[in-house]
């Protein structure tokens, strides 16, 4: 079923963090911590899935840190999103005897993936900070 925890949340947080690093340079867990105001040790956790994933590169040492393994625009918010959590949206393919309902969900599967499909470097883009007026 649809759904995005605080997991999903929270890395795509690191990863716009780290999508802003000039000229790619590693950041410390430290400095995305503090910019995401998210615990040292929960995302030291969601940076090594990342990792895994083969969306971050990390480097050792005193300027070690992490990185982004691809520029921005070649990583999907979808990507991010589905190797911390898994699929976000996954019709059974025995979704019940009408076809009608079957092609729905079909049909809503692929929309959710086409909202998803997003580019980490277009988010930015895409969306403007707001203010409210009162």
């Amino acid at each position: 079923m649809v759904g995005v925890s605080s997991k999903g949340l929270y890395g795509l947080a690191a990863m716009h963090v780290l999508s802003h690093a000039v000229n790619g340079r590693t950041m410390q867990v430290r400095e995305i911590a503090a910019m995401t105001s998210l615990s040292h040790s929960y995302l030291e956790q969601l940076l090594s899935q990342l990792r895994k994933a083969g969306l971050l590169v990390s480097v050792r040492g005193s300027s070690g840190g992490y990185k982004l393994s691809r520029p921005a625009h070649e990583i999907t918010v979808l990507e991010i999103i589905e190797s911390l959590e898994g699929a976000i949206f996954e019709v059974d393919k025995n979704v019940g005897s009408s076809i009608i309902l079957e092609s729905f969900w079909f049909d809503i599967q692929k929309r959710v993936q086409e909202l998803f499909s997003l580019k980490l470097s277009e988010i930015d883009q895409s969306y403007q900070p707001f203010s409210y007026s009162i």
